[in-house]
């Protein structure tokens, strides 16, 4: 597994199996390269270098490289690997971005058109939502060449917690009131994510009941400007913002309603496990989200942008225990039949399998 060094993020737990190689680039401090800044473009620029040295270096090593995103690093390792006649699948994490093929067509004047033909060369892509797909498609790339394969979720790291008095033990750790519904949205704070909504939502659902908490986790470039946001709606008072966390499964555990605010995205692992983790979702209609869930049925999908059906999903599930009974219990269901690990990484072995025949 080749990576870039990041610092300053919480601890993670590494694999046990393969190897690890972080590769050390400038700026290792900053990890959200999502905006379209000259700094950033250096700062990939600097790691698809790094990563072009690794793999010539490695190169016995490997048959297949597998790269989760489509973007600059492929681009510009791919002709590099084909000389060196090494197999390719792309992950494909988002149709939208105008970062990934899926989003080329017509883009960047004649150049976006350019980066397809060189991508076509590509052995086979991974979609992981049906919009994707579609997307890819029309961009030109064969439909043979692209599967079709979820984002998964590890049965052992989100589970439910269903301990009442356990729930107010991680509460008091946390420094959460027990009297309050909480409300937990997970993500980097950027503008595809849409954040400021759910606040817009929250002024909104505060003029009826006072009774909720909201608590956000992510850091990103949009942190300062949200956090004026909500002192001039004045909610900060119901509003925390928790940053990067390490500890994501105990908020989860003490969390009522769990909301996904993006007008742009794949699959949301953020989503995933708080379904996995037993909870009642709202959702925006977009990407992989409306392959996962059915309106009313196992999460509430709301109009992204649109703080009055936000608020009024919110208010639904507080005012009717039930239907929040029955959504969670129904998300757990869809998680526990579709998206553990085990049948995904199944369709990973028959692609690899696949690619592997034709060596």
């Amino acid at each position: 597994v080749i990576c870039r060094k990041i610092t300053g993020v919480p601890e993670w737990n590494r694999a046990t199996g393969p190897t690890i190689k972080e590769l050390i680039t400038i700026k290792l401090s900053r990890h959200d390269l999502e905006a379209k800044s000259i700094m950033n473009i250096l700062i990939s620029l600097n790691f698809c270098f790094a990563l072009m040295g690794a793999l010539i270096r490695h190169r016995r090593t490997y048959d297949i490289v597998h790269f989760h995103g489509a973007s600059l690093p492929l681009i510009l390792n791919l002709f590099v690997l084909k000389l060196m006649k090494k197999k390719i699948i792309a992950k494909v994490t988002s149709s939208k971005s105008d970062r990934e093929v899926g989003s080329f067509k017509g883009r960047y004047w004649f150049i976006g058109d350019i980066l397809i033909r060189i991508l076509g060369k590509v052995d086979f892509f991974i979609a992981i939502s049906g919009e994707i797909k579609a997307a890819l498609i029309k961009d030109g790339i064969e439909e043979r060449k692209i599967i079709e394969i979820s984002n998964f979720i590890k049965r052992d790291e989100f589970f439910p917690e269903t301990d009442a008095e356990r729930k107010k033990i991680i509460k008091n750790k946390l420094g959460i009131d027990i009297s309050k519904r909480i409300i937990t949205l997970s993500g980097r704070l950027v503008h595809r994510k849409r954040v400021d909504v759910l606040l817009e939502a929250v002024a909104k659902v505060l003029k009826t009941r006072k009774d909720i908490q909201v608590i956000i986790l992510g850091h990103g470039e949009l942190m300062n400007d949200l956090l004026d946001m909500a002192a001039d709606l004045k909610i900060q008072n119901y509003v925390s913002f928790r940053g990067m966390v390490s500890n994501i499964l105990d908020y989860l555990h003490v969390t009522d309603i769990f909301v996904f605010t993006s007008e742009i995205e794949g699959m949301p692992n953020s989503l995933l496990e708080a379904m996995a983790c037993r909870l009642p979702v709202i959702a925006t209609r977009i990407g992989g989200v409306v392959d996962i869930i059915e309106d009313g049925e196992n999460g509430i999908i709301v109009t992204p942008g649109n703080a009055e059906e936000l608020k009024e999903a919110i208010l639904r599930l507080i005012e009717n225990s039930d239907l929040a009974e029955t959504i969670a219990e129904n998300a757990y269901k869809k998680i526990k039949e579709n998206y553990y690990i085990g049948s995904v990484a199944d369709k990973y072995i028959q692609l690899y399998q696949k690619v592997l025949e034709g060596i």
